[in-house]
């Protein structure tokens, strides 16, 4: 059976417990492994007293250095306290099944590792005063021989002690210290009241020599190791005119071997925080958030993009161990698909300002573990104006292959349209109004007639807005030229248009062109909210138009409390004749035409829409650019 610092008994499904412990199922196992083995920590329950007393005992004798855990579960209170008064009995558990085992577990190992720090000092101490007493002893053997060295011996036994315990207070003061300034600081308070040390210095080859200073004798002791690819030395400096003994050289040259193994900790551990910072600094620099997280997407790392991204918590502490797709999304985040890794998917997120991002979301699996869990790397990366740039080439590409289709379709009716009119009105004007038929005949026509018209928008759409009349003009001269034409309309309802004018914002466009579709997008608003005032009579309507500037282009926003565009034909509102409202009142050609007539000013149209809220943003790009 393979060695470990745990050995548990009589657990009754060792296989649900991954601690790396040792496993046997009875006492008398559980002898032999000692026999062989000397673990620090021993797992118990109770067992027949016989068999557990005799365990214990040989346990007690075997291996007395090991800390007992003991499921109380069986086992008699007297024989719990015997055991710890004796020292024992780290700590106690329910059953096997606690669920603080795998924790007591492990402050035993910690406990048992401080006991065999201490039982390592303790066994310096034993083997120094061993020493002495050997010294001692020999002393004593010269006493009656050499009477006159006694003071002399004496003196030696007093000054090995005395640097024995600041040999003790140098150890402890290097292996503590977490520079080389603190090592020398404390070697100089652990030497100079005992070897007469005036000051310590830890030298390198890259460092100037401080050997020739006046007035001081100075003992230079090579380090047996490089630290920073340089050789170095100690140098112990006396007041000028005093020595160093055979002993002291020697007591010197052993302390700068426990001062070497102390630099070595610290030059690993300058390295591990080098290495560490370096990793960090470039986790940090990659300008998208960033985490790495378990199997189950709980956040063990996270770099400042993703930080600032989910700047409702306090610090990076707060989101680690959090999963990260709940953070970064909400709680109401659902996964697409099974997250197996490698895996994308694309998802929105709502910023603080209320607006909507798209994140591409990437997955991949490490060759990390981490509490033999593997590890993944999630990034998310902001994609909203691609997102938006899709969209548009796709609704572009959409428009102009419709726009192609529509234009053949029609010039292949008009002309059986024209003669089914022209026919029509001819039986008309020879019936009387009374004659049965001459209501569907008169049917017949208003249908032709709609034919007509939807195929005159459908030419109107296919056909290039003529932008002849383009020129410098005022969008807020448009504006109010649209508003002017929808007011009657809107007043009669009880619509409020709402806007603020401000300083002139130059365009060039075609003024009737641009007038038609500002005039589309308000009527669709007007529409919106009258839909909405069938269900909600109270309700205040209310179309508010604002103008802003970015980046070389302004933005005209027209922004409604109707009923929102549904989701499942946000994709299609721009479609030829597509409309949501009856098709004998409404041609759906608004929209198309308002995006085709913006287009071709070099201009972009895009709705935004939820329920109870709908966005038109209109962007035409400025003639004053040089005011950016």
């Amino acid at each position: 059976m393979q060695s470990s610092n745990v050995l548990v008994i009589g657990h009754p499904r060792p296989e649900g417990l991954d601690i790396g412990a040792a496993f046997v199922p009875s006492f008398k196992e559980a002898r032999d492994y000692l026999a062989l083995h000397q673990p620090s920590v021993l797992v118990f329950g109770g067992g027949r007293k016989g068999d557990l007393e005799k365990f214990c005992a040989f346990a007690t004798e075997s291996a007395p250095a090991s800390l007992w855990i003991v499921a109380s579960e069986g086992v008699a209170p007297t024989a719990l306290i015997e055991w710890t008064n004796a020292g024992r009995v780290h700590d106690l558990i329910d059953s096997f099944e606690d669920p603080e085992l795998e924790a007591k577990l492990q402050s035993a190992l910690e406990a048992g590792g401080e006991q065999a720090q201490r039982r390592q000092l303790v066994s310096l101490f034993e083997d120094q005063s061993t020493r002495l007493k050997r010294l001692k002893s020999e002393l004593e053997s010269r006493v009656q021989k050499r009477h006159k060295t006694l003071r002399k011996t004496l003196r030696t036994l007093d000054e090995t002690t005395t640097r024995m315990a600041a040999f003790h207070k140098a150890l402890l003061g290097i292996h503590r210290a977490s520079t080389v300034l603190q090592m020398e600081k404390m070697l100089n308070e652990a030497l100079h009241g005992t070897v007469e040390i005036e000051w310590v210095r830890v030298r390198f080859d890259s460092q100037s020599s401080l050997k020739n200073q006046s007035g001081h004798n100075i003992l230079s002791v090579e380090l047996p190791y490089q630290y920073d690819n340089s050789r170095g030395e100690v140098m112990f400096a006396k007041a000028e005119g005093k020595r160093f003994s055979a002993d002291e050289i020697d007591f010197l040259q052993e302390l700068s071997e426990a001062l070497a193994l102390a630099l070595a900790r610290l030059q690993k551990l300058e390295q591990a925080e080098t290495v560490k910072g370096q990793w960090q600094a470039t986790f940090d620099s990659i300008p998208y958030p960033l985490c790495l997280v378990t199997a189950d997407f709980e956040i063990l790392k996270l770099n400042s993009a993703f930080q600032e991204a989910c700047a409702g918590e306090n610090n990076f502490r707060d989101l680690i161990g959090k999963r990260c797709f709940e953070v970064f999304f909400g709680r109401e985040f659902q996964p697409p698909h099974r997250l197996d890794s490698p895996f994308t998917f694309r998802n929105n997120r709502s910023t603080a300002r209320g607006e909507s991002e798209t994140y591409e979301v990437a997955g991949q699996r490490l060759g990390l573990t981490h509490d033999n869990q593997s590890v993944q790397l999630i990034l998310l990366r902001p994609i909203t104006e691609e997102v938006r740039y899709e969209r548009r080439i796709l609704e572009a590409s959409k428009l102009a292959e419709l726009g192609t289709i529509g234009s053949s379709i029609a010039h292949e009716l008009n002309n059986p349209l024209g003669g089914m009119l022209s026919f029509l009105q001819l039986i008309l004007m020879d019936m009387q109004k009374t004659e049965p038929l001459y209501s569907e005949i008169k049917a017949m026509e208003s249908a032709t007639l709609r034919c007509r018209d939807i195929i005159q928008n459908l030419l109107s759409f296919a056909r290039k807005q003529d932008l002849g009349d383009s020129a410098e003009v005022d969008l807020w001269h448009i504006l109010e030229r649209s508003v002017k034409l929808i007011e009657l309309q809107s007043r009669s309802k009880g619509i409020d248009v709402t806007y603020i004018k401000e300083k002139p914002a130059l365009v060039r466009a075609s003024s009737n062109a641009l007038s038609q579709a500002l005039c589309s997008l308000l009527q669709n608003s007007i529409d919106a909210i009258t839909e909405r005032l069938t269900v909600e009579p109270q309700l205040h309507g209310r179309i508010e138009v604002t103008l802003e500037s970015e980046q070389g282009k302004y933005l005209l926003k027209i922004s409604d409390n109707g009923t929102g565009i549904r989701s499942e034909v946000r994709s299609q509102i721009f479609n030829p004749l597509f409309t949501t409202r009856d098709p004998v009142l409404y041609s759906g050609m608004g929209l198309t035409t308002a995006h085709t007539i913006v287009s071709d000013h070099g201009g972009n149209l895009e709705i935004l829409s939820q329920t109870g809220f709908t966005q038109a943003i209109v962007s035409l790009p400025r003639l004053d650019q040089s005011l950016d």
